[in-house]
C-alpha cells in the first residue's frame, strides 16, 4: 500500500491567535481559517493548525492520506495498533489518530468527497 503525507498539524488553544503568530512568522497568508482549522501552504505542502481543548505543547502530528480511511482502520486494528478515539467526520474531512509502537501520534486524513485536492 503506497500513501503519502497529506498535511502536519499542530494542536493549538487559540486557533487566532496562532494563525496571526504563524502568519507572522512564515510571512503567508493561510489557504484558509474556520472556526476550529486552519491551513498555511508551504513549497507544496500543508501545514494545518487545528483547535483543541486537549493539552497543547505536544508536537506536530503528521497526517497520512488515507482513501477510504475505515480500510486503513481496519488495518490498523488488526496490527492492535492503539487508536485515539474514533474516526472524526468534519466539514473539511475525515480524521483518526493512532500511536506507534514508542507512542507517538500519528494521523490518517480522508479528503471530504474523496478528494485530495483540497483539505478543507
Amino acid at each position: 500500500m503506497q500513501t503519502k503525507i497529506a498535511f502536519i498539524s499542530y494542536p493549538v488553544s487559540n486557533l487566532d491567535r496562532a494563525v496571526e503568530f504563524y502568519q507572522k512568522i512564515l510571512g503567508e497568508k493561510p489557504l484558509f481559517h474556520q472556526e476550529d482549522w486552519a491551513e498555511f501552504e508551504l513549497g507544496g505542502q500543508r501545514l494545518a493548525l487545528q483547535k483543541t481543548n486537549a493539552p497543547t505543547g505536544i508536537g506536530a502530528i503528521v497526517y497520512f492520506l488515507a482513501h477510504p480511511i475505515e480500510s486503513f482502520v481496519l488495518r490498523l486494528n488488526e496490527l492492535d495498533t492503539t487508536m485515539i478515539g474514533n474516526v472524526e467526520i468534519h466539514s473539511y474531512g475525515k480524521l483518526a489518530r493512532f500511536k506507534d509502537l514508542d507512542g507517538n501520534i500519528l494521523g490518517l486524513y480522508e479528503p471530504p468527497n474523496n478528494s485530495n485536492k483540497k483539505h478543507g
